[in-house]
């Protein structure tokens, strides 16, 4: 079947922009796809691009021998930060070819010459189907959002409890100390908590302590910085500052920031109308500061001072009919994001991610489902796929725990080389990394070089 006539049974329509020196290329091209598309629009060079796209809604931009690739990716990021749908064809010249092949574009397809008609509009078709996946990804995104479903996702009852008690604290500028398991969300808690309280109005700032050495979280909270840039506890004031991984930090630090938590709540009391109130504190951890402080590791009036209100978030294991919403939700993100189409759980694939204890949290729930979406070619996620990610649990034979990275990088290529039949150019693509680095990697792995006998094989003896 002929690309005009696939896409006279599968229509699809949305405007174009052409950008080209050439007014003579210009006019070529938008006659060739004229009638693929409702509008054709046109632009002389990426500057002009550069301030129409951000506004505008093109389903496919046609760039004919554009003279720099850092100028075609940055384009990209554009476009994907103001969340329009717009999917590029790059025409490269000849001496271009490699130079595009090579770049990581995640929303873009080059067309090697010579070009021809065919090799156009089936491009073109190609993008308008993957400008409305992701148009229709975004609306399903702001179905959920209209749901309630924000950040914090969730429906069980040990999810609306957290927001009930998220909700009583809205009128309350005492420190929040927020709880729960490693990945569970205490960031994503703590932020619903700043926004209940201040919206959008007031800034909050984050300093994630578990990075940053003692030194370093005293010049971060403090501003003893050699450029005299304003402390964190500045930029935040009127606002949250938000203490994640409150643990980490040091001794010698907490003493001194427990002087600044006292002396912040007796400014608070006297406040003059107009003045910059301190910023409310919410601390997050992932330990027990009670044990820590038992231990020597924490102090007992800092634990005091944020104690005051706790917020306990659940695990993962302890929301299980959370699941299904919660991958719908990490796979319409991922869909919106890589512009591919939204994955489907199988009722296996559920019922598997159902059974797993979820050691990771969310956190693993996501990461799980990302792995899964760069390697799955259909529109089902299915329960084999999952099986590759899971850890087993305890129990049963755990050959896949305790991976280190390196081997977890081998692994996910291993797999995505599988799933494409040993396909290198699908593979590069689907992994988003150059041709040669995976030749580099399978070489390493023991695979023969490209052409060579076996090179493109599946599978192969330990």
């Amino acid at each position: 079947m002929s690309t005009d006539q696939f896409a006279a049974t599968i229509r699809l329509s949305g405007r174009a922009v052409i950008c080209s020196h050439d007014a003579n290329a210009r006019g070529r091209l938008a006659q060739i796809i004229a009638d693929q598309t409702s509008e054709n629009c046109e632009a002389t060079d990426i500057m002009q691009l550069r301030e129409i796209l951000p506004d505008e809604t093109f389903g496919v931009c046609i760039l004919d021998e554009p003279s720099d690739v850092n100028e075609v990716i940055e384009l990209e990021r554009l476009v994907r930060s103001h969340h329009q749908p717009t999917q590029f064809i790059i025409l490269p010249a000849p001496q271009q070819r490699e130079q595009f092949r090579s770049a990581t574009l995640s929303s873009c397809e080059v067309l090697d010459p010579p070009l021809t008609r065919d090799k156009l509009r089936g491009a073109v078709f190609t993008a308008l189907g993957r400008s409305h996946l992701i148009s229709e990804n975004q609306q399903l995104k702001r179905r959920l959002l209209s749901r309630g479903v924000d950040d914090m996702v969730g429906q069980c009852n040990a999810m609306l409890r957290l927001r009930d008690e998220i909700q009583q604290l809205a009128d309350d500028r005492s420190p929040v100390l927020v709880t729960g398991e490693a990945g569970s969300g205490t960031t994503v808690a703590a932020r619903a908590l700043h926004r209940a309280r201040f919206g959008s109005r007031k800034p909050i700032v984050r300093i994630r302590c578990s990075v940053l050495c003692g030194t370093a979280i005293e010049q971060e909270l403090f501003g003893e910085s050699p450029d005299g840039t304003d402390s964190r506890l500045q930029q935040a004031a009127g606002g949250t500052l938000l203490l994640d991984d409150v643990d980490a930090v040091a001794l010698t630090t907490q003493e001194r920031l427990v002087r600044v938590l006292r002396s912040a709540a007796t400014s608070a009391e006297s406040a003059e109308e107009g003045t910059p109130a301190p910023p409310s504190i919410i601390a997050t951890t992932h330990v027990d500061l009670r044990a820590a402080v038992k231990e020597g590791k924490f102090r007992a009036d800092l634990l005091e001072i944020l104690n005051g209100h706790v917020v306990k978030v659940p695990a993962l294991r302890d929301r299980i009919e959370d699941i299904s919403v919660l991958a719908e939700h990490f796979l319409a993100e991922y869909a919106v994001r890589e512009g591919k189409q939204t994955l489907r759980l199988t009722p296996e694939a559920l019922e598997l991610l159902k059974r797993h204890q979820w050691p990771g949290n969310i956190r693993e729930l996501n990461n799980v489902l990302e792995r899964c979406c760069a390697i799955e070619t259909g529109s089902d996620l299915h329960a084999d796929t999952l099986a590759t990610w899971i850890e087993k649990p305890a129990g049963e034979e755990a050959e896949d725990t305790g991976l280190t990275l390196r081997e977890m990088e081998r692994k996910l290529i291993e797999a995505t080389f599988n799933r494409f039949g040993g396909n290198r150019e699908m593979t590069a693509k689907a992994l988003k990394i150059g041709l040669r680095t995976l030749s580099g990697k399978l070489r390493e792995y023991g695979y023969p070089p490209r052409g060579g006998p076996g090179s493109n094989r599946v599978s192969r003896a330990a």
